[in-house]
């Protein structure tokens, strides 16, 4: 039992530093982003433009939850006010980063993991090698750098949505204006809060799903049942990283 452990997390040790590694040769590969413009853009709308539509409905409903819940409480009291302070500290801290990483990993890691994989088994990644084609450039680097620099921008649009989100239900439901709740927003949240909340965490995790996705997909044996199971342990081994990371960092930035 102690055996199987041990080889367990030696696996899980090796797998990390290997992605790390990954992480390292793809962001080196930058330097010749300027002729790999088109596949940057092509990954920067997959990730970012083609998910805008379930980021809004996502940070949308969201915001109005928080906000209707928290009214239904706070009503008791005489406090709606405090609505807009519950509802921008949760969406900027931790609900809106949290859930924009699950859906871009649910939506665009899953197809990364396949993709690759599909490439993998079909064993056009040794192609590419034996015409000296470089994976980590061709392959992984506009994958990671567009989950790099849509990931925080589509976090603030889904934040910005909850919070909209919020204020229509505070103002509709309760009765709270929305000079005083962009008021009570600005007076309990920071500069220094939403770029810790939106940017340093969307960073984060847009590397941590992407750098994970890829390398499932470049590991895939097994053909098309392994690609189902490559493109499964993806998602999965994304969002517990994700909720693993976003503890450390919530205890590190805000604690």
């Amino acid at each position: 039992m102690i055996a199987a452990f041990e080889r367990k997390f030696f696996s899980f040790y090796l797998q990390c530093g290997e992605m790390l590694l990954l992480l390292a040769k793809s962001v080196g590969q930058l330097r010749f982003g300027r002729n790999d413009r088109s596949r940057l853009l092509a990954q920067a709308i997959r990730v970012g433009y083609e998910t805008v539509p379930l980021a809004m409905l996502i940070g949308l409903f969201t915001g109005m939850t928080l906000a209707l819940g928290t009214g239904l409480v706070l009503d008791e009291f005489g406090q709606e006010v405090l609505i807009a302070s519950i509802v921008s500290e949760a969406m900027i801290k931790e609900m809106g980063p949290v859930f924009t990483a699950f859906i871009i990993s649910a939506r665009v890691g899953a197809a990364m993991t396949a993709e690759i994989g599909t490439m993998a088994v079909n064993e056009e990644l040794n192609v590419l090698r034996v015409l000296g084609i470089r994976v980590d450039r061709y392959i992984v680097m506009p994958r990671v750098i567009a989950a790099l620099i849509m990931t925080p921008a589509l976090t603030l649009y889904a934040t910005t949505m909850g919070l909209l989100g919020g204020a229509l239900i505070a103002n509709t439901y309760f009765d709270v204006t929305w000079t005083a709740y962009l008021r009570q927003t600005f007076l309990y949240i920071s500069q220094g809060e939403i770029v810790k909340g939106i940017l340093v965490k969307g960073v984060v995790f847009g590397a941590l799903y992407s750098i994970v996705c890829v390398y499932k997909g470049l590991h895939t044996t097994g053909g098309a049942e392994g690609v189902g199971r490559a493109t499964t342990s993806g998602v999965v081994s994304s969002l517990a990283g994700i909720l693993v990371a976003n503890y450390i960092l919530t205890r590190y930035l805000f604690g």
